[in-house]
């Protein structure tokens, strides 16, 4: 039984798609006379990268999705310090006639969601679309072209996927960083740099939007946007985050660690030792650990906060922000290459990291090595309620497999994966793909079998009451409220007696330099919080590089918390949970250790029209990540997309039922693979990687000025009104581009649409 034929024996109809999406080819967008330079640019083999493989071995999609041959080793494919080896590309775009794009990097398109503004990276280059509504012109002409320059740091640092050009962009998200949205790139040279979307906006409307780089002439002086915040983190940036609230921008980078970028709101004001009793070591400033904490916290300077994940730590491909009770940034969590997930407490000096192992991590390892690349921290408030298992989980109750993993014992894990029979217009045979695969778990005999019985008879209800879980009422501050003279961060007096072991008391002179602390202007300081130091960095190139010696000797003997063992806040454990995803697979772990976790294998695996004539990186060693993860609240949907050329629409769901002896709770649906079937038979997607994803409300006025909601409407907005439309974009590496709409139904009506 195929996956449509499964969809039509099924009453329950959660998903509405209409036959067609917006397209803009290559073609289109460039002219004809560029197809056959990039077809030679999508299809080249980086000379300096030895891929380990004989294209010509691949005569069939079913040993190019059964496993790699053995030349493909984790060593070969991934190099643990640096990341793919390099690789040959060419800055100069005017001469191809279109923009190059840099290969095997993470998501490289982002929507404003404030403007009518689509920011696509291009190497170095940071292209600024004003997007159309529908096809064959998606994308006109660029109506700004943003150069940001290479800095001494990186110039020092140099690439870890490039060497011969390191100066490209891996990873561009946007966000709002207190009132103001922002863009926000990572590149490959440790460069991390952020532009206001309104100063990008008032720029477009002095070129009267015409596209301009930075050596053009501007009409008036100061046309062309500047960088508000150009910083380096000391080698190749991958993740990004940004918190409103806090003010604050992170990233992580091939040193294992997370920067953390907090930037000056309080007055300054004298520091007062809050603790009765002040046992806490001094450290290398001259004040002790406390004394520090609440200098740090009091925000009174502008911070970059050092968090090392420590011994047994990887590369960390993608980052996500941890809240406390009132809603400010209070950890960080980074998802590494091996799987784990680290929790780094932000502003409690001498916190050693959280280490949450990934459940897999005693079984043989997936295709290629790496077990992770994406990390989401959810709240609960943006969880759908639903009614059935079949509904909350996307598959009937007697086709969930209960099973429990070696690093997990104690908790029960809801298997899902059968629901991929149920995925309308899903492209990939699941009984192909379960076969290719060598699952443990007999995917195909459980559906072709499953239990004929009401799913009442499977779930029970249970009680939910004024106490119950799935109770929402926490007060939020407000976003944009001040924070001056607020302690934000609790400054905990009451640890543990082994708090300070991160921490080598200091004896000596202390640094006179953090005299400025009682100063009206304070300057810019370094932190490492678990280690209680504070080096003074600056852009001394040679400081910069020393201290990187010591301190990545230093990091590696750095100890953890494992996760079962940790002390987590209640808040914590009762509103958030964890979504993590690996090459082709997405976890959902509550903070709650003894609720049920659910996963979904196999959702996005590699798929290809012609396997002898793949391109290089569609090969599923480079292809197999799913990296690219956008969560929209207003839809209760998180956007889960992989350079194999997909991405899954995925419902948040809970639930009031029962099932293997567990509460369900909380969980998710797979809604919807795009492309779909009907796309793949026509060719629609190309053969060739996903370089992007990116979504955002459609606009209010086509074509009426660049604000997407402008106040005056989204005020006048009542329970009639209709509900917000979204577009989904995709961004192909031969620049082709696919565009959906998507928008949820009212009360009575809760199916995803996609027009």
């Amino acid at each position: 039984m195929d996956s449509e034929a499964a969809a039509a024996s099924d009453a329950y109809d959660e998903l509405y798609v209409s036959p067609a999406c917006f397209i803009q080819t290559a073609e289109s967008r460039f002219g004809p006379d560029v197809l056959d330079d990039l077809k030679t640019f999508v299809a080249e083999v980086p000379h300096e990268a030895d891929l380990g493989f004989d294209e010509e071995e691949s005569e069939g999609e079913e040993e190019e999705e059964e496993e790699p041959p053995e030349e493909f080793t984790l060593a070969e494919l991934y190099d643990m310090d640096a990341g793919f080896i390099g690789l040959e590309t060419d800055p100069n775009h005017a001469q191809h006639g279109f923009p190059r794009i840099a290969t095997t990097r993470n998501n490289l398109t982002a929507l404003s969601q404030q403007y009518n503004l689509y920011f696509a990276a291009y190497q170095d280059r940071i292209y600024v679309y004003e997007p159309r509504r529908a096809g064959p012109q998606i994308l006109p002409s660029p109506s700004l072209i943003l150069h940001p320059r290479q800095s001494k740091l990186g110039e020092q640092c140099g690439g870890a996927i490039d060497q011969r050009f390191p100066h490209q962009i891996n990873h561009i998200i946007v966000g709002n960083l207190g009132n103001l949205e922002i863009v926000l790139l990572a590149y490959d040279d440790g460069d991390t740099v952020a532009y206001y979307t309104h100063a990008i906006v008032r720029g477009l409307k002095t070129t009267g939007g015409q596209a301009r780089g930075p050596g053009a002439s501007p009409n008036r002086q100061g046309a062309h946007p500047k960088p508000f915040f150009h910083e380096n983190v000391g080698k190749s940036a991958w993740g990004l985050a940004i918190h409103e609230q806090s003010r604050l921008i992170a990233v992580s980078s091939n040193l294992h660690e997370v920067t953390v970028f907090a930037f000056a709101i309080g007055r300054a004001r004298t520091t007062v030792n809050l603790f009765a009793k002040d046992d806490s070591p001094r450290v290398e400033c001259g004040r002790t650990a406390f004394q520090l904490q609440r200098h740090f916290q009091s925000r009174t300077r502008t911070w970059r906060i050092i968090l090392p994940i420590g011994r047994g730590g990887n590369n960390i491909p993608n980052i996500s922000f941890m809240n406390d009770e009132q809603g400010n940034a209070d950890k960080v969590v980074a998802i590494d290459i091996v799987g784990s997930a680290w929790l780094l407490d932000i502003w409690n000096i001498g916190t050693p990291p959280i280490r949450w192992p990934d459940a897999y991590a005693r079984e043989p390892q997936m295709m290629h090595g790496v077990r992770g690349w994406g990390v989401l921290v959810l709240p609960y408030s943006s969880f759908q309620p639903t009614k059935t298992i079949r509904e909350a989980l996307g598959v009937p109750a007697g086709e969930v497999i209960a099973a429990t993993k070696p690093e997990a014992a104690s908790r029960v894990w809801l298997d899902t994966t059968c629901s991929l029979y149920y995925i309308k217009g899903f492209s990939t045979n699941p009984e192909n793909l379960f076969r290719q695969r060598h699952t443990r778990h007999d995917y195909a005999r459980m559906h072709a079998a499953k239990v004929e019985c009401q799913e009442d008879d499977l779930s029970d209800l249970w009680e939910s009451g004024s106490d119950s879980e799935d109770d929402e009422g926490v007060d939020v501050a407000d976003p944009l409220a001040p924070l001056g003279d607020t302690l934000m961060y609790p400054a905990a007096a009451n640890q543990a007696a082994d708090r300070w072991s991160t921490i080598t008391p200091f004896s000596g002179r202390p640094d006179s330099s953090f005299d400025d602390i009682a100063e009206k202007t304070q300057l810019s300081r370094s932190i490492i919080p678990s280690f209680g130091e504070t080096p003074r960095l600056g852009d001394n190139l040679p400081r910069h590089a020393h201290f990187n010696r010591l301190y990545s000797e230093r990091q590696r003997k750095t100890k953890h918390v494992e996760f079962s063992k940790a002390d987590l806040p209640d808040h914590l454990v009762k509103d958030y949970c964890l979504l993590r995803t690996s090459p082709t697979d997405v976890e959902l772990q509550p903070f709650d250790r003894d609720a049920p976790c659910v996963e979904c294998r196999y959702l996005l695996t590699h798929h290809s029209h012609t396997p002898a004539t793949d391109p290089w990186d569609l090969h599923p060693a480079y292809s197999e990540r799913l990296s690219m993860l956008l969560h929209v609240p207003e839809l209760s949907l998180v956007v889960a997309g992989s350079p194999t050329g997909r991405v899954a629409l995925i419902t948040l769901t809970k639930t009031a039922k029962r099932l293997h002896m567990t509460r369900v709770r909380h969980g998710f649906r797979v809604d919807c693979v795009l492309p779909r079937k009907e796309e793949d038979v026509k060719k629609i997607r190309p053969a060739c990687t996903l370089i992007g994803v990116a979504m955002s409300p459609v606009p209010c006025r086509p074509g009426r000025g660049l604000e997407l909601r402008p106040e005056s409407e989204a005020a006048a907005g009542g329970p009639a009104a209709p509900p917000v439309v979204y577009r989904l974009m995709l961004h192909y590496k031969d620049h082709t581009i696919l565009m959906y709409d998507v928008a949820r139904g009212g009360e009575e009506e809760e199916a995803l649409l996609i027009f």
